[in-house]
């Protein structure tokens, strides 16, 4: 399972205020509805104020690789894409779970298990 995470900053001058950020924000959201390969899916905006904050994250989980490239190439994922093209510049980490490289502890643990769900679901 691979966990695909992408934080974005807004380009100057946009932000929460400007109408191109609340269509993309919207996009963003609506994508596990258009996506079959988003097996989870979290995205939110961004609370602190530090001047190292990003504005928005994308938490995606797919069962492989082959299916996180099949969503970064579907439409949907596309037109979103192009929204945030505009107005922001992002980030993008995409770790293995499990992995001898990733570690989840606490309330995270439950990651350590998402592998072997989703193995038992197909």
């Amino acid at each position: 399972m691979l966990m695909h995470i992408v934080m974005f900053t807004f380009k100057h001058p946009w932000n929460w205020s400007s109408l191109e950020a609340i269509d993309a924000e919207r996009a963003t959201r609506a994508h596990p509805h258009h996506i079959d390969e988003i097996k989870g899916w979290s995205c939110g905006r961004n609370t602190t104020k530090r001047d190292i904050a990003a504005d928005f994250i994308v938490i995606g989980l797919f069962n492989n690789r082959s299916e996180l490239d099949a969503y970064i190439i579907h439409p949907d994922h596309q037109k979103g894409a192009g929204k945030w093209k505009f107005i922001a510049d992002w980030k993008v980490v995409d770790i293995e779970l499990p992995s001898d490289f990733t570690l989840n502890t606490g309330l995270l643990s439950v990651l350590n298990d998402l592998h072997n769900a989703a193995l038992n679901n197909h």
